[in-house]
């Protein structure tokens, strides 16, 4: 499959009810999910791990093989206890203003209420703003301006949840 055809899909897969789709053979290996934007998940985030396509076994030379990546997140050793974390509900790129000459949306320390703009994620030239499922105070903003995000990644943790 070249990029073209992934994109393809991607939007085939994005326009269709599927929440969840896999292919796999033996060149490549695609797993796609979508999330519900109205469900909050209590679990603790899991590494995330990205997969590569797998090596053709017929390749006529070495530039056209590539190999499995993986590449785990390891969780940060601090106690976060009573910390709730927002998480991407897609793939894309976050910016942390409406635009780049407005102030952050948020920042540690501010307190902020159930469903104000944390950060805007851009997927596929849509932009998608991301609000707060609880009320608290900014613990951390865990995410750049301009930076790629993976689903599920941690974007702000909220301490002192009411």
């Amino acid at each position: 499959m070249d990029f073209g055809q992934i994109k393809e899909l991607i939007e085939k897969i994005d326009a269709s009810s599927l929440k969840i789709f896999e292919l796999s053979n033996e060149a490549v290996s695609i797993k796609m999910s979508k999330n519900d934007t109205a469900a909050v998940s209590n679990e603790a985030p899991r590494p995330s791990e990205v997969v590569a396509p797998k090596p053709v076994s017929n390749a006529s030379n070495a530039t056209d093989m590539v190999s499995t990546v993986k590449e785990e997140v390891t969780p940060v050793s601090e106690d976060l206890e009573g910390v709730h974390e927002v998480t991407a509900p897609i793939v894309g790129t976050s910016y942390l203003a409406s635009s780049p000459d407005k102030p952050a949306f948020v920042k540690a320390g501010d307190v902020i209420e159930k469903g104000q703009p944390l950060v805007i994620i851009e997927a596929m030239k849509v932009m998608n703003e991301i609000k707060s499922d609880v009320s608290g105070t900014v613990h951390k903003v865990l995410v750049e301006d301009g930076q790629p995000i993976e689903f599920g990644q941690p974007l702000v943790q909220i301490k002192d949840v009411k």
